[in-house]
């Protein structure tokens, strides 16, 4: 395996069981839709990880989305978005 891929796919199920491990520690005080946006994204970054360490077939259609929704949230989502779009193109451009 790529050792990008396996760095990117570990990135991504942390900051996506962050972000999920966040919203379920402020349940209480949010609004409804704020938990049910930002539970989608962390289970969609979760989904990411895992189909990258998985090594699926599908596994770019599903992380070039989140790379480009990754790269919003500054400082950590960016460094993330912008390195697995980097390897998706430096990979693009051998094939």
């Amino acid at each position: 395996m790529n050792t990008h891929k396996l760095i990117i796919g570990i990135s991504w199920i942390i900051f996506g069981a962050l972000i999920v491990s966040v919203l379920l520690l402020n349940l209480t005080g949010a609004d409804t839709r704020l938990l049910v946006l930002g539970s989608l994204a962390g289970l969609l970054y979760l989904v990411a990880g895992f189909s990258l360490i998985a090594n699926f077939s599908w596994s770019a259609r599903v992380c070039l989305p989140c790379s480009a929704l990754s790269l919003l949230s500054f400082p950590v989502g960016t460094v993330f978005g912008a390195y697995y779009l980097w390897y998706y193109f430096k990979l693009e451009k051998m094939h």
